[in-house]
């Protein structure tokens, strides 16, 4: 971790959301299906605008995924 990275503590529900929206978005990527914050809160049963706070990590996965299958 460098100095200017931060730490921040998340619950054990966050940590389950942040499980739940790896493997939406990793499925929805392998069906070349469109990720939207309003196709992730169908799928996860979660409003669309509660998922606006977690954009970052959202997009960062979406990121890393994509690259994921791309290296396939």
């Amino acid at each position: 971790m460098q100095i200017n990275d931060f730490y921040e503590d998340i619950t054990s529900s966050e940590a389950d959301l942040i499980i739940d929206l790896y493997e939406v978005i990793r499925k929805l990527v392998q069906a070349d299906d469109d990720v939207t914050l309003v196709r992730l809160g169908w799928e996860l049963n979660i409003n669309p605008s509660e998922l606006s706070d977690y954009l970052h990590i959202i997009i960062t996965i979406l990121d890393n995924v994509e690259r994921e299958f791309e290296v396939r």
